[in-house]
Formats: structure tokens, sequence, C-alpha cells
């Protein structure tokens, strides 16, 4: 008995030997190395998933949510872990506030007739470099001097005041306003962080943390444990509490070219859900302020267009659906139907490249990032393609 028990006293050293050399040597080179293993691996030793320091060029701002800085010079940015870009913003014009103040626009400044301006969240801006932007694109292929004056994290409420601030004074023949399906959530949202209203009851089954124990501590603080749990399920389970919701749920191949799509993040889920309260109470919000700008559009004679953005779950149905259910799909898929609802019942001129969409993702064109939920430069190519056929371009180039 004392022999046996030598014997498992050394074994358990020459583990936890083993185990902790692992742990040394692990976090000194995993997080050096690409994909999910040195995403995981920078989340457990920096507390950070990016492979470099960056400052967000967006803040907050009190009547948009967000606004991006003005005067930033080809900084970094990021979506994802794996998806980055450069950017840089001036100021339409001088607006007498210190470098510090203001806003910046992603377009450069006005020194060309403004055929179009577009406003919207950062399916406008663009998680792309500039030159593989939809709105860049547009402009290149039909023409037309486009002011790009989108903003991310924004919502209906925020476009519409840009577009009254920083576009109306251009009077463009078209203004080109970008829909997704959380601006109604970021319309709720924009008037919660204010003040301005009460905070809605909004929480579903889904809001739920998870547990707490000694196996979700080692998910988060031991990177021998965190990379095993990827190697053996193809997943990590330690992510923050505060980044959970944007975290994929599912992964699944697109082609037999080795694109995958993972995707089904809690956020999405939430935001476009219009079973919820506060997205019901931002889809008025966005009435009232399509209703307005179209007033203001019409007032100058121009055309008021709204390109809409469908989610890579409902392009994606046919992976998707299986793994996340059709009800799931239904649910995200009902922001994008709410808003064809005001298309419908304010009459206004809408473009949905959904069908577009799912019939190239039917052919296994990857259109979206592996796992950020916006286009990708595939994706912003043939959105422009789109847009660019359904605008009246001849119009804006006589008048």
């Amino acid at each position: 008995m004392r022999r046996l028990l030598k014997w498992i006293g050394l074994l358990l050293v020459w583990v936890v030997l083993t185990y902790a050399a692992l742990e040394i040597g692990l976090r000194l080179t995993a997080p050096s190395l690409g994909g999910q293993i040195g995403t995981v691996a920078r989340y457990v030793t920096t507390g950070q998933p990016y492979s470099e320091s960056w400052q967000p060029a967006w803040r907050e701002n009190r009547d948009h949510y967000y606004a991006l800085r003005p005067d930033v010079t080809d900084v970094l940015q990021y979506g994802s872990p794996t998806v980055s870009f450069r950017l840089t913003t001036h100021k339409l014009w001088d607006d007498g506030l210190p470098p510090d103040e203001g806003i910046g626009f992603r377009t450069r400044p006005i020194d060309y007739r403004v055929d179009a301006v577009v406003v919207g969240d950062s399916f406008g801006f663009c998680f792309t470099e500039e030159a593989d932007c939809w709105v860049t694109r547009l402009a290149a292929q039909t023409g037309l001097g486009i002011a790009n004056l989108s903003m991310p994290v924004t919502g209906s409420i925020s476009h519409g005041r840009i577009l009254a601030d920083y576009g109306a004074p251009l009077e463009p023949p078209i203004v080109i306003w970008q829909f997704f399906g959380n601006d109604f959530n970021d319309d709720y949202g924009l008037l919660a962080w204010r003040g301005d209203i009460e905070p809605l009851d909004d929480l579903g089954a889904d809001d739920a943390s998870g547990d707490a124990g000694v196996g979700q501590w080692l998910t988060q603080h031991s990177i021998v444990w965190a990379l095993g749990e990827v190697l053996l399920t193809g997943r990590w389970s330690g992510t923050p509490d505060s980044e959970r919701v944007f975290t994929p749920q599912y992964t699944a191949a697109v082609n037999d070219r080795g694109d995958v799509l993972q995707f089904g993040k809690l956020y999405e889920q939430r935001a476009l859900d219009m079973t919820r309260p506060a997205n019901q109470f931002g889809l008025e919000q966005s009435r009232a302020a399509f209703t307005e700008a179209q007033a203001r559009v019409d007032a100058w004679g121009g055309e008021l267009v709204v390109v809409l953005i469908p989610t890579r779950e409902e392009v994606y149905a046919h992976i998707t659906e299986p793994l996340m259910g059709a009800e799931a799909i239904a649910r995200q898929h009902s922001a994008r139907e709410a808003m064809l609802g005001l298309c419908d019942s304010l009459r206004l001129t809408c473009i949905d490249p959904t069908d577009a969409f799912t019939a190239r993702a039917l052919e296994g064109d990857m259109l979206y990032y592996r796992d950020d939920m916006h286009l990708n430069p595939r994706g912003n190519a043939l959105l422009a393609e789109i847009v660019a056929g359904a605008l009246p371009v001849s119009e804006a180039q006589d008048s």
C-alpha cells in the first residue's frame, strides 16, 4: 500500500509539472498563432482577443448614441478578432469646434458635386478597407459624387439627425438610407441611455448568464484547459460575460472550399426579435424618423431610397436553420419584415437584396465574414451592383 501511494504521489507530481510546463510554454507561444487558437490564447493571457492594441474611433454621443471622432488618420480598427481595417475620417466642413470635439465621417471633404448622401450604421460605414466599401464601389460604378455619412452603433433617430444636420445643407438629388434590423433596438437604446424614457422590462429566457464553477474558472484562466476544450469540442465557453452575447454559437461549412460561417450570436437574436418590447418601441421611433426624413427630402425635390441589409442567418438559412431552428430564424427575420412593413405603409422606395444574396449563398459564395456580422468585401461588391442597378442614376446626374 505504501509503495502504491508513493507511485500515485509521483504520478501526481509528474502531472502537475507537465501541466505547468505546458501552461508556461503555451502562454509564451500560442497568443501569436492565428485562428481560433490564437484568439482564445489571447483572451486567456491578456483579457482581449486582438493581435494588436487599438482604440475604437467611435465614442459616445448624446445625439447619436455613438459618433466617429474627426480627423483620425489611418488608424487600425477591429470588427472581430479576425476582421480589421484602417480608418481615416474628416469633418465635412469647418464647424468651429476644437479637434477633440465634433463628428467625423468616413468620406473625403466636400470638394465635389454631391449627387447622393448615404446615412446608416456600421453596414453603411463598412467594416472593410474604404476602397472595398459598397458606397465607394457604388460611386465608382455610377459616377455619382457620394458622401458617406454613416455612423457605427446608431439607429434611425441618429440617421435622421445626421441627414438633417449634414445631408440637408447639400440638398442631394438622392438620399440612400441604409437599414439593418438592430436599428429599432438602437433607437430604444439611445433614448434609454439618455434617460429620456424608463427602461423597459425586456428580458427573455436567453438572458441568463452561465453558471460559474471550477471548470469555468479553468476555462477562463488556464490556457491548457481552454485550448483543450477548443480541440475537443471546436468551441470555447470562457468568453467574458460582457462579451458572451457577441460570441457565435454555431459553425457550419459554406462550401467545399473550406469556408465556414460562425453564427447565432445572442446579440442579433435579441436585437432583431420583434416580439421584444424594446424593439417594438424602437419601431415607432423609426417610423417617425422615416416620416420626417421623407418630408425633408421631398422639400428639396430629392428621392429617398432605403437599402435593407439582411442578416447572414437569413441569407444562409439553408445551413443556419438546421442548427438554430426555424423559430429562431423567423424571430431574426422579423425586424426586416417590420421594415418592409414601413416601406409599404409610408410608401418608401426600398431595395431589399435578400433574394439576390440568398441565391449567391446557395452557390457557396462567402458574402459575410466568418465570425463577424458584417459584409466582407465580396458581399459589399454584390450590394454595390444591386444598388447601382436600382438607383435613379440618370436623374441625379442631370439635376
